[in-house]
Order: C-alpha cells, then structure tokens, then sequence
C-alpha cells in the first residue's frame, strides 16, 4: 500500500465488489494578487453642483436622470447635456452647453480656480474604455482659431474665452454617451481607492488548487534534468481550465505573488511562469502550450 494505491482480497464469487475508502489527493493551493490600479492614464476633475437647487441648474430644464447625472454622477454616470447635439467645440466653450462635450479641467487634484463646487475625478482610462472621447486643449485651441476666421466680429470674445481654456482652466472636452459611474471619483471615494490599493495591492484574488502528486513529480524531473522546463509544463497544464485568456494573463503577470511557498521542490513552483505563458495557455489550450514546454 501506498500513499496513492492500496490493494485487498475480495471473495472469490465472480462480480465481488469491496468499496475502500481512498486517500484524498492532496493539493495545494496558491493565492494569485491582481492589482487595477485606479487613474492609470490620469484623472480630469470636473466642479460639480453640490445639488438640485442651484436656480441655474433648474432653468436648464434637465430630465430627471440628467439632473442626478449633474448632481450624483459617482452614482448614476456622468451625461452630456444633450447627447444628439452636432455642435462644434467652439460652440460648446463659446457658452452653447447644450451639447455633445462634456467640459473638464486637466488641472488635478483643484480643477478650474474659475468655478466653484464640488469636484469630482474622471479615470481617464475608464472613460475611454467606456467609448468617451478626449478633445485635448491644443484641439479646443485649434478649433477656436478657426471659428474666429468665419466670425471675425467674435475676435475679442473668443480671443478672451481661449486664455481661460488654454492659461486658466487647462480645459479638456469629453465626447460620448456617456461616462460610467465607476470612473466616477469623489475626494472621499478616491482617497479610500487608492489608499486600499497602495496597502493591500488587492482588487481581485484568484485562488487554484494545484494537483500535489503530479506537481510533486514534475518537480522531482524538474530536479532530476536541472530544468524547469517541466513543472513549467504542468502548471501550464493545471491551469488550462480557467477559461480565458485574459484571466491567464492577469494571473500570470503577477509573477510570484504566491502564498503556502515551502523550501525544497515546493519552492519551484512558486512564480516560474509568467503572463505570457498562462495568456498562450488560455487562448490556445493549455495541453498545446504545455506539450511545447515539455512533453510528457
């Protein structure tokens, strides 16, 4: 008897069954840490309406869920005013805000000295994610120069508003639909974000079971060649069920953060494979990956 095996007499009647209770496999699970990192490409601030009762808010004549858009969008995603509009981004700064912009400040964390309110903090890369547009402010600077040709009697106006876009308010546009609440910040919200991700370094966590016996003799190869080669190959193997590619990549990327690490065989496994292998594991199969590791 073994640890994985064990024998026992049966009678000798044809068709005699003996159930035995077996050993469970063992395993060892390991714990892998995905990190998002909150405003990876920066964040735009935008002076909000602390509420509903502003007089120049009510006399927009907004729909309900415009208005929680322009007093709430941490909780219901941040709305242009009017989203079919086709107007020109001169236009927009020019004071027609019935439009398709959206208008920020790049100035982080103060936003705008200009206006008064509270500010809110736009993840950029959320943002874009979700199908937004950045109008950067050379762009508004350009398109600006360019309606002052056709309006020539506008010369002073336009000259005054582009020195506020372009020297005081840094002014960036956002074009879309719509921004959804979860690149929405508020001073609070973001504090507390990137706080718990400079602490913990945790947004996610993946946990796999790993089959103890097979990597245990894929280590011993792994030892007994002087290569890696194998015990890369059976956790490419192990691991091929988790789905996708993205989740492989994820996984993989983060290298080591492993935890249950021993000396000896044990501490092989401990991030040897990187994102690229678990990424080529689940998109391609993890058998076919793993065969051209090291075939067993």
């Amino acid at each position: 008897m073994t640890p994985y095996q064990c024998k026992a007499e049966t009678s000798n009647q044809s068709g005699s069954l003996k159930d035995l209770p077996g050993y469970l496999m063992p395993t060892r699970a390991f714990f892998f840490v995905i990190v998002e990192e909150p405003g990876k490409d920066g964040f735009l601030v935008r002076k909000i309406y602390a509420s509903g009762k502003s007089p120049y808010l009510r006399n927009m004549q907004l729909s309900p869920l415009q208005m929680l858009s322009e007093t709430r969008p941490e909780h219901y995603g941040l709305m242009p005013k009017k989203p079919g509009a086709n107007l020109s981004i001169a236009e927009h700064v020019l004071g027609k805000n019935q439009s398709q912009f959206i208008s920020t400040s790049s100035i982080f964390p103060e936003g705008s000295p200009r206006f008064d309110g509270r500010s809110i903090f736009i993840d950029i890369h959320k943002a874009q994610q979700s199908g937004a547009r950045l109008v950067q402010t050379d762009e508004i600077l350009r398109d600006l120069a360019q309606y002052k040709t056709k309006h020539p009697h506008l010369t002073k106006r336009i000259d005054k508003i582009a020195a506020y876009v372009g020297d005081v308010d840094k002014e960036v546009l956002i074009e879309g639909k719509k921004v959804p609440a979860k690149a929405v910040f508020t001073s609070g919200s973001l504090s507390v974000t990137q706080g718990f991700v400079r602490a913990a370094r945790v947004v996610q966590v993946v946990g796999i079971a790993f089959t103890a016996y097979d990597l245990t003799a894929a280590s011993q190869e792994s030892i007994r060649i002087g290569n890696t080669k194998p015990i890369n190959a059976e956790l490419v193997r192990q691991a091929g069920g988790w789905g996708s590619a993205w989740a492989g990549f994820k996984i993989g990327g983060v290298a080591g953060a492993a935890l249950g690490v021993e000396t000896g065989p044990g501490l092989i496994v401990t991030g040897l494979v990187g994102g690229i292998l678990f990424g080529a594991a689940g998109y391609f199969g993890a058998d076919w990956v793993a065969d051209h590791i090291y075939e067993n």
